[in-house]
């Protein structure tokens, strides 16, 4: 309904700030940890936002980029999640570094975010793992190695889901095992696939 909101920064307080747009003031919710990226207080702002609809109250979100906005509107539709929770989530952690989690599976991480336990990061993966795009996965996984692009799309192409081969090709990744050509990443990590599938 409101995409963004653009005007004055006219007040700031421990969660939320107030935006000046042509004499109007919008309260609007935001992440503590984007308070350090706002402009001075009479400065021009601009946020990416979403406005939450309850019984009896209208509380507005906003974000300083629209991928945290993205992921944002993601994390509201698991189950049990909601607004609060999801605030405290890119609080805790940018939206690339998420979605790394989620491909890597990794709970260990996931249960640091204040207020997120072992069934709620449990429900994040299983929920997210299949929704997260392709193009979300590679910028966040592989964002500083473009030849990784190629790889992953190979491998898609032979069928192989995100959810069951990103958190392998992660871990490779992560021991240095994948600096090859894109040739030989991909027969390295068909070899370790096929161990895997041994065990």
């Amino acid at each position: 309904m409101i995409s963004f909101i653009k005007g004055f920064l006219a007040e700031q307080n421990a969660d939320s700030i107030v935006v000046d747009v042509n004499g109007v003031g919008y309260e609007i919710i935001i992440p503590p940890r984007a308070m350090t990226r706002l402009p001075g207080r009479g400065e021009t702002v601009l946020l990416y936002t979403h406005l939450q609809v309850l019984e009896n109250e209208f509380k507005l979100y906003g974000f300083t980029e629209k991928e945290e906005l993205k992921l944002f509107k993601q994390l509201l539709g698991v189950s049990g999640m909601g607004a609060k929770g999801a605030v405290n989530v890119l609080d805790f952690i940018d939206p690339p570094g998420f979605y790394q989690a989620i491909a890597s599976q990794d709970e260990k991480l996931l249960i640091k975010i204040p207020g997120v336990g072992k069934k709620t990061a449990s429900r994040l993966i299983f929920e997210l793992k299949d929704k997260i795009s392709s193009e979300q996965l590679i910028a966040s996984s592989v964002r500083d190695d473009s030849s990784m692009d190629e790889v992953l799309e190979a491998l898609e192409a032979l069928g192989y889901g995100r959810s069951e081969i990103y958190p392998l090709v992660l871990e490779m990744q992560a021991r240095g095992e994948l600096d090859g050509s894109v040739e030989e990443n991909l027969r390295k990590i068909l070899k370790a696939r096929n161990v895997q599938m041994k065990r």
